[in-house]
């Protein structure tokens, strides 16, 4: 029953059609099976009658003797229907309410109470479900019964989007940390737990099958949950990397969640995006053999809103999307046969490109409907049985493409010359180097390991360059110098970047810079010798710490003074006291130097929460950028191109352009974010989030999409992390669980676990990678772990409450 429509909007990207329309108008099924029987939105079927509203009045189509009959209604909604009663939202007194009208006398009763504007009925037999009602308290709605035998109203729980069949009920509720699908059975009265997640919406129930769509990415993915096996499975693609179109998307599938429905065996849906799995438009997925067929292709960006009972399949265009002009209700019969032999067709989402070339094949074949497909992709290579193909091109060279399709009334081949032409792969940048830190001069080897290059263009941060494929180069000054490689051929570039430290040839250190939150003071270690050095007064509640990559200046924030105090290192004195916003936790440096990136915090207005850019020449805020709701962490990329805040109340993390001072992207990650870092090649960040109840998480996100790619399990409340210098680790403080996590970056996955001091807070490693640092909060002391062994070695008496949030050991001696 199509009823239970997406109420929750989630925003369509831009899309770049590059099919002509008449290319993406093909039918997949013949003319014979798809007829269009009025104009209107939101259809509906069950037995041999269709429903739809066409501007707030209700349709009523017979399939037996294809008659439409116009029901006296207006301002109507969202209707569903079960044998001869059909029952809608109604606006038309300006109070919304339920019409029930029953088709044989056409009369109609309403439902007054418990009703609201967003109100969207279900029926099954004798009882109607919605929900309505809206609690600022729980964050949900109540869902109410009505059985029509009884003339009785039961509020049966709080949630919505209910759906029912017989006795059953599945609907939706936001719980403390994410959302729940669950079923509730009228007879017994029991609730049954189906399924938890962040984002999970408009369940629908048939039989012993419970699916829903999960929104975690774009326009969602459906899952299924079986009652008697307790098993779900994916319906359609939820986090699959998309090989159609790359770094497009990297979630392909994730465009089928807005519109599902199911009946029998078979779960209707409608298909926003192109991909991998097939275009855009309405596809039809078979419960036993797990495959998903499409019955209509439309252009990228539409969103159907398909309905099914038995054979038939019912479908109009959501027009709130926009993506094309069409009011029509179209019909499709599963059980036509074919009386005509098809005509074959085929088109591709591309036809020319770099090897490995991936290219989707769609059939768009006319006349009789295939039900075999052979596909000679010129390479030696078939593919049978797939109405559409994906296949990748690994070598260069002109490809003759064909298709033979059939049915039982025949058979047809088409062939296109030369159709796909593949050249030589686009480069892939890499390198290597013989050391990452040392002291001048210092003499560093880099080994060209790039794929498909022809030229190389380095640029080795200090404003040398060479053109050379394997140069050596030499650093005669203290510094941190990022290092890019430029590799090219005839198709394009590409390009890795590195950081190189060369450190000071004098004196000890480097200095970890320790903010005793309790004290108001600064510790400053010496890491050579693990001796406090010097103790700094400085200002009200000391939480984050950044040191400037020339080791001169030491930046730290000041929570309750909204302000941040600039420590000059060889002196070990504050030298400046700059007023920055409300409530600075985190900070942040640019690797020249030149700025610094400090938090403000407005609870009282949400809208008003920024980041503060300082100009560290003169010591004054320059700009501002707005952010997230309470935003906590701050972190550059080694390029200074893009800095990424953690916003605690959002459960998101804002990307800053640098060049432009904007926000460019804003990712959603998992509960109370706090710290973040970035790896040193500048492509992932790592996101320390609490989700409650014992759970917490790393989110990994890839820098270049923007786009989280895994989430890793950790302790319990984690809250800062840093990464060590080589990439491959990555330390999480565990506040509650008193540990030290630690990340297999290449895996992700926590490869050990370190006993710590009380309530862990802040984390850094040393320039070298050897040893990494831990403030314990509730213990009043610093850990210090050896990184070959992963074990504490010493532990030292620092101030009260030591929290140093950011990185507060400096890459160079002061």
């Amino acid at each position: 029953m199509n009823i239970n429509k997406r109420s929750y909007s989630i925003a369509l990207a831009s899309i770049i059609l590059f099919f002509l329309f008449s290319i993406l108008f093909p039918t997949v099924a013949s003319a014979a099976q798809i007829i269009k029987i009025g104009n209107g939105t939101d259809p509906a079927v069950h037995g041999n009658k269709v429903v739809w509203t066409d501007n707030g009045v209700i349709h009523v189509y017979d399939l037996t003797a294809r008659t439409d009959t116009a029901v006296d209604s207006s301002a109507a909604s969202h209707p569903a229907i079960y044998g001869n009663k059909i029952v809608w939202h109604d606006m038309s007194s300006g109070t919304p309410k339920l019409a029930i009208y029953d088709i044989p006398t056409a009369t109609k009763d309403y439902i007054t109470q418990n009703v609201d504007q967003y109100s969207k009925p279900a029926i099954y037999g004798d009882r109607i479900v919605w929900s309505a009602d809206y609690n600022e308290t729980s964050y949900n709605y109540n869902v109410y019964m009505w059985d029509m035998s009884t003339s009785t109203l039961t509020k049966i729980a709080e949630g919505n989007s209910p759906d029912i069949y017989e006795t059953k009920i599945a609907y939706g509720y936001d719980g403390d940390y994410g959302r729940n699908i669950v079923v509730y059975d009228v007879n017994t009265k029991e609730t049954i737990n189906v399924h938890y997640s962040d984002q999970v919406f408009n369940p629908h129930i048939y039989g012993n099958k419970v699916m829903w769509s999960d929104f975690f990415n774009r326009d969602g993915y459906i899952q299924m949950y079986d009652l008697e096996t307790k098993e779900i499975i994916d319906v359609t693609s939820d986090h699959t990397g998309n090989t159609l179109y790359g770094s497009d998307y990297a979630d392909a599938g994730a465009d089928t969640g807005t519109h599902p429905n199911i009946h029998g065996d078979k779960i209707v849906y409608s298909k926003s995006g192109d991909d991998q799995f097939g275009y855009a438009g309405v596809y039809i997925y078979d419960i036993p053999s797990a495959k998903s067929t499409p019955v209509y292709i439309y252009p990228k960006g539409t969103h159907t809103t398909p309905d099914i009972y038995n054979n038939t399949i019912v479908w109009g265009i959501d027009s709130n999307y926009g993506a094309i002009n069409d009011t029509g209700i179209y019909i499709y019969d599963l059980s036509v046969t074919n009386t005509l032999p098809p005509v074959a067709e085929f088109a591709a989402n591309t036809t020319y490109g770099a090897a490995p070339l991936v290219v989707l094949f769609i059939d768009t074949s006319t006349g009789g409907v295939p039900t075999s497909w052979i596909w000679d992709f010129g390479d030696e290579i078939y593919s049978k049985h797939a109405m559409n193909a994906t296949h990748t091109f690994t070598k260069p060279g002109n490809y003759t493409i064909s298709l033979t399709v059939g049915n039982e009334a025949g058979n047809s081949k088409v062939m296109k010359p030369n159709y796909i032409v593949v050249t030589n792969p686009f480069p892939v940048a890499n390198f290597s180097i013989n050391a990452t830190h040392g002291y001048p001069p210092l003499s560093i080897q880099f080994t060209d390991l790039s794929q498909n290059a022809t030229g190389w263009c380095w640029d080795f941060g200090d404003g040398n360059n060479s053109t050379q494929r394997n140069p050596v180069h030499e650093y005669t000054d203290p510094g941190i110098y990022s290092v890019n490689l430029t590799a090219s051929n005839e198709n394009g570039t590409d390009s890795k970047l590195t950081t190189i430290t060369v450190m000071q040839p004098f004196g000890v250190g480097p200095f970890a810079y320790i903010a005793n939150s309790g004290d108001n003071t600064v510790s400053v270690i010496d890491t050579a010798t693990n001796n406090v050095t010097a103790i700094i007064p400085v200002g009200n509640y000391t939480m984050g710490v950044a040191v400037s990559p020339d080791g001169k200046k030491v930046y730290v924030t000041n929570f309750f003074d909204s302000t941040i105090s600039v420590i000059d290192a060889a002196k070990n004195k504050v030298t400046a006291t700059i007023p920055v916003g409300n409530a600075p936790r985190g900070v942040a440096i640019s690797p020249d130097g030149k700025k610094v990136y400090v938090p403000h915090t407005d609870v009282g207005a949400p809208s008003n929460n920024m980041i503060f850019i300082i100009d560290t020449a003169t010591n004054e805020v320059e700009a501002t950028v707005l952010v997230g709701v309470v935003p906590f962490g701050v972190a550059v990329t080694p390029d200074g191109k893009k800095v990424y805040v953690t916003n605690l109340d959002d459960k998101t993390v804002s990307v800053i352009d640098t060049a432009t001072n904007t926000v460019i992207a804003t990712i959603p990650v998992g509960n109370n974010p706090r710290g973040v870092a970035i790896s040193p090649d500048g492509k992932k960040v790592y996101v320390a989030c609490d989700e409650g109840s014992n759970n917490g998480y790393i989110y990994v996100i890839d820098a270049v999409k923007n786009k989280v790619t895994a989430r890793v399990p950790v302790g319990e409340f984690p809250s800062e992390v840093a990464v060590t210098l080589d990439g491959k680790s990555v330390y999480v403080t565990n506040g509650l669980s008193n540990t030290i996590s630690v990340i297999d970056a290449t895996k992700n996955k926590v490869t050990a676990t370190i006993p710590v001091g009380n309530s862990p807070s802040g984390v850094a490693v040393t320039p070298d990678g050897s040893w990494v640092y831990v403030t314990n909060y509730a213990s009043n002391n610093v850990s210090v772990i050896d990184t070959s062994t992963n074990k504490v070695t010493a532990t030292m008496n620092v101030g009260r409450s030591p929290n140093s949030f950011g990185q507060f050991i400096g890459s160079l001696q002061a």
